[in-house]
């Protein structure tokens, strides 16, 4: 895969830091404006393309477009998102010969709202960071807590919930729930104090894998048909109550947000890179030999109630001990079938340095640490009208690929 620039004649698109440069082409669903519709779409530099539109022009093959949301056009794999990247990049090409009519589909990007690209049937959140995961056991248990054998054995999960995944952008709105009181001994059911963001990359599944059946890794990668950047918002008091024996339950249940343009691996290819050493060697159905995750860095801003900003973290998705093919094979493994709009977040991604931690647990170090904002103000968990901005860009020297931002305002 090349990691030179593929010039557009959309002159925007071939600046070095733009988002959107050909090299990237993902997919998603815009409402514009002026029309009060929706459509499919792909980004390419401060434009959409109107993908609805120039199916219906006969521009591109009837793929599905029509249906507005992507679920039709995903399910019909990654023979055809190939095929599709290849005719979008003819059309939008520098020396593109039909300029003319590709011209009738496009629209500023600053005309149009980003929508939900897809329909999400089902929800599955990993924990595969072992920063991460050894930092929040340490807090949990003490300084010399360590990871339990099973980690190092497969990537651990639990099932979420698809109705409350909300685009970007959205309100998330504070959580009541159940928290013990550990200095008087009584439960109480009151607003969360300890609500926090995650940083996570999810996984977007693009086809079904019927009851019964499993993958190996060729199949699992296959199945993915892009990736998005994810907020899984946590309430830690409501979480530290209810998650023995069983694990999370309401304390994640209340909303994920998730960036609306989907990027495809096509785009990601020149950034795969090595997963990190193993501590032990996995079993043979995960082809290990095989892994990749890809070196995509990762930024999560605070902005204040009055617009006041604070960069809280930098780290990097390559800190993903088990990859995102490697997510899919063990889901897959017991035979639960999978299907096309399923999603699938990594969990948390932390680097190994104060900084690159990436949710409030761990940047605070429980609470016991206040993180000081730009305005002086500081910080352990989340208040109201705080916004969380999660943003991730994978770069190469002459172009970069851009997920947009996942962003999310606490309200009460």
């Amino acid at each position: 895969m090349t990691l030179d620039l593929i010039k557009s004649f959309v002159e925007t698109a071939n600046n070095r830091d733009c988002d959107f440069p050909l090299n990237n082409l993902p997919f998603g669903v815009c409402y514009e404006k002026n029309k009060q519709k929706c459509f499919s779409a792909t980004a390419i530099g401060d434009q959409v393309l109107n993908l609805t539109y120039a199916e219906e022009l006969e521009l591109i093959p009837d793929l599905g477009f029509k249906n507005v949301l992507l679920n039709a056009f995903m399910s019909k794999g990654p023979s055809a998102r190939k095929h599709i990247r290849e005719i979008l990049q003819e059309l939008l090409a520098e020396n593109s010969k039909k300029i003319n009519e590709v011209q009738r589909c496009l629209l500023p990007l600053k005309n149009c709202y980003n929508s939900k690209a897809f329909e999400i049937l089902e929800y599955t959140d990993f924990y595969s960071c072992k920063n991460h995961a050894l930092n929040a056991s340490k807090i949990i248990r003490g300084k010399n807590a360590e990871l339990s054998k099973n980690w190092y054995n497969l990537p651990v999960a639990y099932n979420g919930r698809a109705s409350s995944i909300v685009i970007t952008n959205s309100d998330i709105r504070r959580p009541t729930g159940q928290i013990y009181d550990q200095d008087n001994g009584i439960v109480k059911f009151e607003p969360t104090k300890k609500l926090d963001f995650e940083l996570e990359m999810g996984t977007v599944i693009g086809g079904n894998l019927p009851i019964g059946a499993t993958l190996d890794f060729e199949g699992a990668e296959n199945l993915i048909f892009g990736y998005v950047l994810l907020n899984d918002w946590s309430a830690r008091d409501i979480q530290a109550w209810e998650y023995q024996p069983l694990g999370p339950f309401l304390s994640k249940s209340f909303g994920t947000s998730i960036s609306p343009w989907i990027i495809t691996p096509e785009a990601l290819e020149p950034f795969k890179t090595k997963t990190p050493e193993r501590e032990l060697q996995l079993l043979s159905h995960f082809e290990d030999n095989k892994a990749f995750v890809f070196d995509i860095n990762l930024k999560v801003t605070l902005i204040e109630a009055g617009g006041i900003e604070t960069d809280i973290v930098e780290t990097n998705a390559k800190e993903l001990y088990y990859s995102p093919v490697q997510q899919v094979i063990h889901h897959a493994s017991a035979g639960c079938g999978i299907s096309t709009g399923d999603l699938m977040g990594s969990g948390t991604i932390s680097g190994t340095e104060e900084g690159s931690f990436g949710c409030m647990l761990e940047l605070s170090w429980g609470g016991k640490q206040k993180i000081v904002l730009s305005s002086g103000k500081k910080r352990d968990f989340l208040h109201d009208n705080d916004t969380v901005v999660l943003k991730g860009t994978a770069s190469a020297e002459k172009y970069k690929i851009g997920f947009s931002s996942c962003s999310g305002r606490i309200i009460n």
